[in-house]
C-alpha cells in the first residue's frame, strides 16, 4: 500500500522520542508548552515539495527527522543543489523573518517529519520569547559560514573531477577512518551532478573513471572509498 502525499501525526514535541538538546527542541518553560501546541506534525514522502523558489511560504518547516535538498534555478534553466539539509534544519526562517518570497526550492529525500508552524504564529513566538529569538538569529548566522565553506570549497575546485572528489569526501568527512569508507548512495548522477555544476554525463564518466581507478566501487547501494587519502590527493 503506497503512502499518501502527507500524513498527519500527533502533535506532542514534550515526548517526542527525537527531542534532543537543540534550537527549538528544549526551550524553558512555559515557552516549550506553548511551542508543543502550535503548528502540526506531518510525515512527508521522499520528493514532496515543502516550499518553492520565488512563493511565499505559509510558515517554517522544522525538520524532526529526515533530510531534504535545497536547490535554485539557475538562468539557463538547471538546477543546481545548494545543500542537505538534515535533522533539525528551520526551512523557510529567513523568508518568513523577512517576509520576502523564498529564494530556494525544498524537497524531500526521504521519509520526513516535519512540524509547520504557521508565519504569524512563528513570528509572535520570537517577538515574545528571547531564547527563541535567540535560537532564530544564530541558525542564520551559522548557515552562512557553512554555505560559505561549501561555496569555497566547490570554487576553489579546478575541474568536475576535484568537484566530485570533494562531494563525495564530504559524504564521509565525520568518519575517523581512512580505509574501507561506507556512504548510501540515494544520490542519482544527476542529483549529483546538480551538486557539482556540471551534467549528468561527466558525472556518469568520472565516476566509472574512479571506479576503474580503484578509488570507489559500489556493493548493492552502497558506495565505498577503500581509500580517502587515494581520493584526497584528487580533491587537493
Amino acid at each position: 500500500m503506497g503512502l499518501s502525499r502527507r500524513l498527519a501525526i500527533p502533535n506532542d514535541c514534550l515526548s517526542c522520542t527525537l527531542r534532543r538538546t537543540c534550537d527549538f527542541c528544549n526551550l524553558p518553560q512555559p515557552a516549550m508548552t506553548e511551542f508543543n501546541a502550535m503548528g502540526h506534525l506531518t510525515l512527508y514522502p521522499a520528493n514532496a515539495a515543502l516550499m518553492t523558489e520565488g512563493q511565499i511560504p505559509r510558515g517554517v518547516y522544522i525538520a524532526c527527522s529526515g533530510r531534504s535538498k535545497l536547490s535554485v534555478e539557475a538562468r539557463d534553466g538547471k538546477t543546481i543543489i545548494l545543500k542537505i539539509a538534515g535533522d533539525r534544519q528551520v526551512l523557510g526562517l529567513s523568508a518568513v523573518v523577512s517576509g520576502g518570497p523564498s529564494l530556494i526550492t525544498v524537497t524531500t529525500i526521504e521519509l520526513c517529519q516535519i512540524k509547520f508552524i504557521e508565519r504569524d504564529t512563528f513570528l509572535r513566538l520570537i517577538e515574545h520569547n528571547s531564547r527563541a529569538a535567540l535560537a532564530c538569529a544564530t541558525m542564520p548566522a551559522r548557515e552562512v559560514t557553512t554555505s560559505f565553506d561549501d561555496v569555497y570549497d566547490l570554487l576553489l575546485a579546478r575541474s568536475s573531477t576535484e568537484k566530485l572528489a570533494r562531494l563525495l569526501l564530504s559524504w564521509v568527512s565525520d568518519e575517523p577512518r581512512n580505509r574501507e569508507l561506507r556512504v548510501p548512495t540515494e544520490f542519482t548522477h544527476e542529483e549529483i551532478a546538480q551538486m557539482i555544476g556540471s551534467s549528468r554525463e561527466t558525472v556518469t564518466r568520472l565516476l566509472s573513471d574512479m571506479k576503474r581507478k580503484e578509488l570507489i566501487r559500489l556493493e548493492g547501494a552502497t558506495l565505498v572509498i577503500p581509500n580517502r587519502i587515494a581520493l584526497q590527493a584528487i580533491a587537493s
